[in-house]
């Protein structure tokens, strides 16, 4: 219950936040969407579908994740420019790497959200998923890069 109640308040001041109005009908509102947002996180909270672990030296490296964004931002920025002056339908690409599965143990568990969360940080990269048949890492890069340390920073594949 305790859980819930700090992912209400969170959800309230975010919408107060937000809405930023103290009108009766917007605080109804930001009290339902509270409401539904701490359950919702509660529900997903309490199911723990899969034990986690995450080794020290992958932690170690995280601090590539924050190098590689400072790039990504100028790459960004003259995506946006050249857009802006020459629009085009499309603009971007999916990337396919290597990356060993591992199974169900927690080690492995651990990697996989490493690998997808860490590896959608860079503005550039957004990670698709990891493919456990095939064994790759699926990931969209707005602007192409030809580096695969942009879709697997800490080297986890």
């Amino acid at each position: 219950m305790r859980f819930w109640l700090l992912a209400w308040i969170f959800a309230f001041a975010l919408w107060m936040v937000h809405d930023d109005s103290a009108k009766l009908p917007e605080l109804l509102a930001g009290i339902g969407i509270a409401t539904l947002a701490a359950t919702g996180t509660e529900l997903v909270r309490r199911q723990r579908v899969a034990a986690i672990a995450v080794r020290r030296g992958f932690v170690a490296r995280a601090w590539r994740v924050v190098v590689g964004a400072v790039p990504d931002i100028g790459r960004l920025t003259i995506a946006a420019l050249q857009q802006l002056v020459r629009p085009q339908p499309v603009r971007g690409r999916v990337v396919s790497l290597p990356f060993r599965d591992g199974g169900e143990a927690p080690s492995a568990n651990g990697r996989r959200a490493l690998a997808e969360g860490l590896g959608s940080f860079a503005p550039n990269t957004i990670v698709i998923g990891i493919d456990p048949e095939r064994d790759r890492v699926i990931a969209h890069q707005l602007t192409a890069t030809g580096d695969d340390s942009d879709v697997d920073p800490l080297g986890l594949g």
